[in-house]
This record gives structure tokens, sequence and C-alpha cells, in this order.
């Protein structure tokens, strides 16, 4: 039978020490390349999600100066087109006449209603059958996140729900002035979309028929907002329920006027984005 012996230096000591020395340099360099590894992965996962974030950060503001301009529209008579500009950095927008629709009902003192859109100041406006108005979206989206100027405000989404960034103008004073100012922005806008890494302008414009309608309704008990079908379920929920509107069942607010003797502003502007 064969024994192994140390090797022998000269000196008479083994070179043990010299294969553990190997060993040991094996095992620090095992170390850091898997730290460098591991730093690179995480590193650029962060970098990466922190790129995807900015991006959302900069596409709210984009779209929230976007509906600034577009609410000029509704809000001043002489204005009747604004452009405005988005960086899509590979997102998609999206325009469409369909999405969100909205049913406004008033009750009037002598227990009558009024439903809009089927009342004649604005018969045009959506679909007087189903009592709806189609409001229309302009949507920017990048992965699962989407952000979009919906019925003249600016709401941020993705599949866990949703939040108005920029709440529509649905205003209610049901004690000091019991006054209720619905002010809505419907876009017709043929269903299209574009995906760019670039600066895209975007014009849009107060169309000819029906435009702007606007009416006063004087003597009411209570108005109320009744949305449908929307992909922003949430977001509408916590508007409807904001200030003194009332939240109901589905998604639905009420103003419900104190005395009721009040007035409801009712003004919808109806608009087309071209890209």
């Amino acid at each position: 039978m064969r024994r192994t012996t140390d090797s022998l230096r000269t000196d008479g000591r083994t070179n043990d020490r010299g294969v553990s020395e190997v060993l040991g340099f094996i095992l620090v360099f095992a170390i850091i390349l898997g730290s460098v590894t591991l730093l690179s992965m995480t590193g650029f996962q962060a970098m990466q999600d922190y790129q995807e974030g900015e991006q959302l950060r900069n596409a709210e503001r984009a779209m929230e100066a976007f509906a600034e301009n577009a609410n000029d529209v509704m809000r001043y008579d002489g204005i009747d087109t604004r452009r405005g500009e988005l960086s899509l950095q590979e997102g998609t927008v999206t325009t469409s006449d369909s999405g969100t629709k909205i049913n406004i009902t008033m009750t009037k003192d002598d227990s009558s209603q009024i439903v809009i859109p089927s009342g004649s100041h604005f018969s045009e406006y959506g679909n007087v059958t189903e009592n709806t108005i189609n409001i229309g979206a302009f949507t920017y989206t990048v992965d699962n996140d989407r952000i979009a100027y919906e019925g003249g405000g600016v709401v941020r989404g993705d599949e866990s729900g949703s939040v108005f960034l920029k709440r529509p103008q649905l205003r209610c004073d049901n004690k000091t002035t019991e006054t209720a100012v619905i002010s809505l922005v419907t876009i017709s806008a043929d269903n299209q979309s574009i995906q760019s890494s670039g600066q895209v302008g975007f014009t849009i414009s107060e169309v000819d028929n029906p435009g702007r309608t606007s009416n006063v309704y004087t003597d009411v008990d209570d108005v109320s907002i009744d949305v449908q079908g929307s992909p922003n379920e949430r977001a509408w929920n916590r508007t409807l329920g904001h200030g003194n509107w009332e939240r109901k069942d589905g998604i639905k607010g009420t103003c419900d006027f104190e005395s009721d003797n009040g007035k409801v502003v009712v003004t919808l502007v109806e608009v087309d984005i071209e890209y």
C-alpha cells in the first residue's frame, strides 16, 4: 500500500500553506465576482424602475398641462382650439369616443325630473335612448399603467385601481349658494392610436355641432351624476364622494340642496383631438 506524504520544502516544512493561500484566493475571487454580479443585476433593475417611474411622472405633468390647454376650450367662449405636446418615450396614445358614460338627473320641486342628455338642450350629446353621455378619453399607456384626460380631468390607473390627479369640474355647494356646477368635456375623436419614442403634437378643437351647450336650471331639489362602464371606477367613486357630493349606490354622486331651491349649471363641450 502506498502512503501519501506531504511534499517537503528545502527548509523541511510542507507546502500546505501555499495550497491554503490558493484556495483562499479562489474563495475571495468567487465572493467578489458574485457580489459584482448581484449588484449589477439589482442596480440595473433599480435603474429600470427609476426610469419607468420618471417616465410616468413626466407623462403626468405633460397630461396635466395638456388638460389645462384643453379645458380653456371649455372655459372660454372665445377659444375653440388649443395645442399640446407629449413625450411618448415608447408609450402609446389612444383617442376614443367610447368608454365612460355619464347620466345627469335633476329632481325639481314639483317632483318632475330632467334627464341629460334627453333634455332638449343636450339631445345631441351621447345616446338619448339610453340617457347616457359618452365622454370619451385621451389616454397615454405604457406597460400596465395609463394616464388619461377624461371628462376634463386627468386620471392615472393600472390593474389595481385609479385616482384623479386633476378632478373634473364638478362642484356642489348645497348650503351657502345652493348651486351645483357640472362642466364636462366630451371627446368625439375617431378611435386611433400612435406609438413613438419622441415628441408628438396634438390639437384639440371644439366641434361645430353640437360644440358647446350650457343651460341653467332653477328650483332644483337635487342633482345626481351616474357613471357607467368606466375603466376608472375607483377614481370616479372618490370624486363623487368629494366635497358636498354624497356618493350613492354604484358610481353615483348626489348634490342635495338644503332648501330644495337649488340652481344647477350644466355645460357640455364636445371636442375633437388630432395628431
